[in-house]
């Protein structure tokens, strides 16, 4: 069992030479230690197969309970610091606290599972997540965006007059309020 999974995919337009660049980065960092196992796809299914472990640990953490999420971004040193942070802060509760994300970007999806929903829980994670975020310069809505769980935070990772120019954007854009009403902006 490792402490990270990395999966990277490549696309280009010349398969060969994108092969040739992905075998010498693999035998790269597997020569230095840096990666120690690894799978290499041999066709589109045997990737679509790694896609759907990737894409079901989600669905796998709800099976166990109940599952807070999170979808923020951070520098990349910050990146999973949040993750230990997030676990110490939990040790005396039955949380399970795994992250995935984007190395590219530094998108962190943040998922905690508790056997059932916990109000004890959510005010340990609540605000405590988005002040974390805040103070390590990161942005508390990444590639889901705000929403309507988080408008109410939105001046945690952006100034006041970035929040009025949203707004201001926003009224000219949907001056009927139509669009996405109740998401992104706080009132």
């Amino acid at each position: 069992r490792a402490p990270f999974y990395m999966l990277i995919e490549v696309s280009g337009s010349n398969e060969e030479h994108d092969s040739a660049k992905l075998t010498g980065f693999l035998e790269h960092v597997m020569e230095s230690g840096m990666v120690t196992d690894g799978t290499l796809a041999a066709d589109s299914t045997q990737m679509a197969g790694v896609w759907r472990i990737r894409e079901g640990i989600s669905e796998a953490l709800s099976k166990a309970g109940a599952v807070y999420k999170y979808d923020i971004s951070l520098p990349l040193p910050q990146l999973y610091q949040l993750v230990e942070d997030m676990r110490a802060r939990l040790a005396d509760e039955q949380a399970n606290v795994v992250a995935f994300g984007h190395i590219g970007d530094g998108n962190l999806h943040l998922n905690i599972s508790t056997p059932a929903k916990s109000q004890q829980v959510f005010d340990k994670i609540e605000p405590w997540v988005f002040e974390w975020t805040r103070e390590k310069r990161g942005s508390v809505s990444a590639e889901h965006g705000v929403g309507t769980m988080k408008p109410q935070y939105l001046h945690m990772s952006k100034s006041g007059e970035t929040i009025a120019l949203m707004k201001q954007l926003k009224a000219v854009m949907d001056p009927n309020g139509i669009l996405n009403p109740y998401k992104v902006l706080p009132a």
